[in-house]
């Protein structure tokens, strides 16, 4: 095949089963251009913390010194208040107009739990804290009505706009509603199709972060953009968002966890990465880095971009084939604390510049077969960081006595780590790579589970406590809608063979029917398709099935594979 097929017809494959790592591989290749909106520069503490194991594999020419990444000294902090920040807590189109649904949406936010809902139609959205002020029921059980929040427990009713009590069904018609009764409303806004929540009490010191890019053009309900093929996907995770932090800022995984995975890598294209890490860009918004893999260092290829914005996106873009291409790519990785030890990952990458054919061979593929393969590769890692979580909690240790950092594939984790243990003194808990808070693994067990592979049945990353529908599809409304389809269908399926079964049974018995050709032609056809039907019944079953059964890392694979080849 011609090299510029071939390198097409590779960009097109990527783009066509686009999801995390895959959005990373193809910036990974290609030319990524700055980034516009870097962090502040401040001045870079010295550092004289606990020295850290930094090991390279790599040639000295791509060897990065630990004092190169970001770290404040011991004890020194970066000034910092989680509350002083804006939350993605989810997107716009996944908060349903009143007319389709009464359901409202659970969110959290460091543990603080909050409920979503619409009044109208288009309109906004509106945020509270997620208590009846009644009997302190949570709100997020409840439904809209009649453009309202209701609680299911008394019916009592709320409008968006202030949060008052509207209605109280067991109040005496001359007496008046309680003052007090009235929900604790949090700032939203929707900015580029995603639900943003302040969570100080004043009012927001500044503006939600921004992709980007002309995003805001986008449809906030539908989710569609007049120029960009744009994928959004949403999953909870069973361990804390900054090993979601860490897993994601780590493109050296991929080859190896996600292995012919679609949207994945592939084993032998591990390699060395030269990592760099801007030590003056270092301050309570984050920090900025750039990284090339050996093989691009080697072609003289530029670095790619890399942002990490507090309190949890990684932001990049790219221009795969150059700055003078229409073929654009970009991305944003929302990492956010929904509680102790469960986070939640709000995924986005866009592209434009496809010629017609491609965009329409892209385009066609199901949405929720991308979300279905999104699921599966952040299972596969799933399995593997909680037993990080389980570790450090079942020996006492910091992660710096257990990590051996390179230089050149963990500079960024490093970093991000070392970032934690400057700002950690202003979130609830956080993990750093010195230290970190007393409660941060307090979601877990006195003596954690046993590794997967010995306890499948009790570990959280397994099949039982929560699935892969817990996580994402009933959240999701374009893949809960799918899986309604597929069971509608299959059910459909099953109804044609028994029926088919049925007619065919009673009809062959007849002679007076099998004498007729034409009826002796449909009980031939009722025939055929009991079979037919019963296939398609059980494919149908099968997909179905994907929709609630995790990724789970199974060892008989592993028993018939050669334990001696490369």
């Amino acid at each position: 095949m011609h090299p510029s097929l071939l390198s097409s017809f590779s960009i097109l494959l990527s783009l066509f089963s686009i999801s995390i790592p895959s959005c990373l591989l193809l910036l990974g290749a290609y030319h990524v251009e700055a980034w516009s909106a870097a962090p502040a520069r401040v001045a870079t503490r010295a550092k004289t913390h606990r020295p850290l194991a930094v090991v390279s594999s790599a040639p000295p020419a791509i060897a990065v010194d630990e004092e190169e990444s970001p770290a404040p000294a011991t004890g020194a902090t970066i000034p910092y208040d989680w509350r002083d920040q804006w939350y993605a807590v989810t997107y716009s189109n996944y908060v349903l107009n009143p007319s389709e649904s009464a359901e409202v949406v659970p969110a959290s936010v460091f543990g603080r739990p909050l409920v979503l809902w619409r009044s109208e139609d288009d309109g906004v959205v509106h945020c509270a804290d997620d208590r009846c002020p009644h009997r302190a029921a949570a709100l997020s059980e409840g439904r809209v009505r009649d453009g309202k929040i209701e609680c299911y427990y008394h019916g009592w009713q709320f409008s968006g706009d202030g949060g008052e009590c509207a209605f109280v069904p067991q109040l005496e018609k001359a007496a008046s509603i309680p003052k007090a009764a009235c929900l604790t409303m949090r700032e939203c806004r929707v900015v580029e199709g995603i639900v943003w929540v302040w969570m100080g009490d004043g009012e927001p010191t500044k503006e939600p972060p921004r992709q980007g890019d002309g995003l805001d053009e986008m449809d906030p309900v539908t989710g569609k953009h007049p120029e960009y093929i744009i994928n959004d996907f949403q999953i909870d995770l069973p361990y804390d968002h900054s090993y979601l932090v860490e897993n994601l800022i780590d493109p050296a995984h991929i080859p190896i966890s996600h292995d012919r995975t679609p949207g994945g890598g592939r084993r032998e294209n591990a390699q060395a990465y030269e990592m760099l890490v801007d030590k003056d860009s270092i301050n309570s918004e984050g920090f900025r880095g750039m990284y090339r893999t050996a093989t691009q260092r080697e072609a003289g290829d530029p670095f790619i971009d890399v942002q990490f914005e507090a309190p949890g996106i990684i932001r990049q873009k790219g221009k795969p084939r150059g700055a003078d291409s229409p073929l654009r790519f970009g991305a944003a990785l929302h990492c956010m604390p929904l509680t102790l030890g469960r986070s939640r990952l709000l995924f986005r990458a866009y592209f434009t510049g496809l010629p017609p054919i491609l965009r329409l061979l892209v385009s066609s593929k199901p949405k929720f077969l991308q979300n279905l393969n999104s699921c599966k590769i952040l299972e596969q890692d799933a399995g593997l960081i909680t037993t990080q979580e389980d570790h450090f909690k079942r020996t006492g240790r910091a992660l710096g006595d257990d990590y051996i950092l390179l230089s050149s594939s963990d500079a960024f984790v490093g970093a991000y780590r070392r970032w934690l243990d400057g700002v950690g003194h202003g979130m609830p808990w956080f993990q750093g790579l010195a230290g970190g808070s007393s409660n941060a693994d307090a979601h877990l067990a006195d003596v954690p589970p046993s590794p997967p592979a010995l306890d499948p049945v009790h570990h959280r990353a397994g099949n039982v406590a929560e699935t892969r529908y817990h996580r994402h599809v009933q959240h999701c409304p374009t893949t809960r809608k799918a899986l309604a389809r597929i069971q509608l269908m299959k059910r459909a399926m099953i109804g044609l063979a028994i029926s088919a079964t049925t007619l065919s049974c009673g009809l062959s018995t007849c002679q007076e029917i099998l004498s007729r050709p034409a009826l002796r032609r449909a009980v031939r056809l009722m025939a055929t398709l009991v079979p037919v039907s019963s296939l398609i019944a059980a494919g149908l079953h099968r997909l179905e099935k994907s929709f609630f059964v995790s990724f789970k890392r199974t060892k008989t694979q592993l028993r018939n594979e050669n334990g001696l080849d490369k």
